[in-house]
């Protein structure tokens, strides 16, 4: 088995970007409480939950949700035994079992290719048709399941919206049989790898067109919402050096973020920002004509988030090369000077990479993945204050360290979780890297 042809920061293998998904800050632990940042016992093992995958199978996360009653969702991409790749859903209950109720035993895969077709999305046989990758998921407040993605169109991908009714079978009221494809040029790889659920119910995906940022907007049943984008398509595609948008957010007044890589298609990347209007017109205000690029040097760099700052200010958190990396502008675009060294924070591990952030209700900023220890990779959690330096009443130096597994653990996508938690998903990968599994840890105090 080969790891699927999903987009992920260039030059960044094995880890899928999570999308960044939004939940209300809870009130504050009491100080009584667990360490900030130490693992929930009452969730799974000892705050761990690893979950094998069918037989000679492999799954990964791409991103999570939270749902009201405190279940987790988690998207992302099955590879089947023999052949393909699916969209992914498990379902977890608030103790860490898997939801009986959902799917088959807490699990679906969508098979996007045969969904119109008598199997409706069945993975007969252990085999896959078609080729479809899952990054982006949230939740409606009708307990209705988003799911953002892309898939084969013909000779190339498309943005893959899906939507399941919540016991994860297809919602026959959206789109076909619960898909919506949008195709910005049928000679590019689209894909999607973000999304909001807006509050009039609409939904906003963001990703890459090509190489460029691609954006789109859907009413609530799934069609393009023609009132989105200087065209009125409900598309927008923005190129200026942009590669892609890994990560959205919306300001206060409704304005829209993305971030993600810039720079030539073929490298060195750079972290590339943009902000829109409500309706998907670039601010003339921001950067350069509504666009930010920032070079921190030859190693390469990622946005995994992107959240709105206080002020106005925009904060961005990814990689550089392989050091946790924070960045703050100010509303013009330019970088904040009063954040870090010259706006620019690489507190943290320095041997890894962070592939989500979540931002605190009092302007603190978590960043997860990955960082290496002896011989293998392990989850690393970092908690910064809102100035850019890590926040020591968090962990070891304001750094948590997780090993999961016996091998390579990478986390991929995290959200905030009532009571001052924190859920992170990766994925585990076995001794012959060919068959990763998911994993979901959860930390308490987060927001202590």
């Amino acid at each position: 088995m080969t790891a699927v042809n999903a987009l992920r920061p260039r030059h960044v293998a094995l880890v899928l970007i999570g999308a960044l998904v939004a939940w209300a800050a809870p009130a504050a632990s009491s100080a009584s409480g667990p360490a900030a940042g130490a693992l929930d016992p009452s969730f799974g093992q000892g705050g761990k939950v690893v979950v094998k995958p069918p037989a000679e199978a492999g799954e990964w996360p791409g991103g999570q949700a939270v749902q009201p009653n405190g279940d987790i969702v988690v998207a992302g991409t099955a590879a089947p035994a023999r052949n393909g790749y699916v969209f992914l859903l498990l379902r977890f209950r608030p103790d860490g079992r898997l939801d009986p109720t959902f799917g088959t035993g807490g699990r679906v895969w969508t098979d996007l290719v045969t969904l119109a077709t008598p199997l409706q999305g069945a993975v007969a046989g252990d085999v896959a048709l078609g080729s479809s990758s899952a990054a982006a998921v949230v939740v409606q407040p009708d307990g209705k399941i988003v799911v953002g993605g892309s898939t084969q169109s013909g000779g190339s991908t498309a943005f893959a919206v899906m939507r399941y009714l919540p016991d994860g079978r297809p919602d026959p009221s959206f789109g076909s049989d619960g898909l919506v494809l949008t195709d910005f040029d049928p000679a590019t790889n689209d894909a999607d790898t973000a999304l909001s659920l807006l509050s009039d119910g609409r939904i906003l995906a963001a990703g890459a067109a090509g190489d460029a940022v691609g954006l789109a907007r859907y009413l609530p049943d799934g069609r393009l919402d023609t009132t989105f984008g200087e065209a009125k398509n409900g598309t927008v595609t923005t190129g200026q050096g942009l590669l892609n948008a890994l990560s959205l957010a919306t300001e206060a007044g409704g304005k829209l973020l993305v971030a993600g890589q810039a720079g030539p298609s073929g490298g060195p990347f750079d972290f590339g920002v943009a902000r829109y209007s409500p309706d998907g017109v670039l601010d003339p205000t921001f950067g350069d004509r509504g666009v930010v690029k920032t070079d921190l040097g030859a190693t390469g760099e990622w946005a995994s988030g992107v959240a709105a700052g206080p002020g106005g200010t925009v904060v961005v958190g990814g990689a550089s090369g392989s050091s946790f990396t924070l960045l703050r502008y100010l509303p013009n675009g330019k970088l904040d000077p009063s954040f870090g060294s010259d706006g620019v924070s690489k507190a943290g591990p320095d041997i890894g990479g962070a592939h989500a952030m979540v931002e605190l209700a009092d302007g603190r900023v978590i960043l997860a993945g990955e960082r290496v220890a002896g011989d293998w990779r392990e989850v690393a959690v970092a908690r910064y204050l809102p100035g850019g330096a890590l926040d020591a009443a968090f962990g070891t130096g304001g750094v948590v360290g997780t090993d999961v597994t016996p091998g390579h653990d990478d986390g991929a996508a995290a959200v905030l979780y009532p009571g001052g938690r924190l859920i992170v998903a990766g994925t585990s990968l076995d001794a012959e890297n060919v068959h990763p599994g998911v994993f979901l840890l959860r930390y308490s105090g987060v927001d202590r």
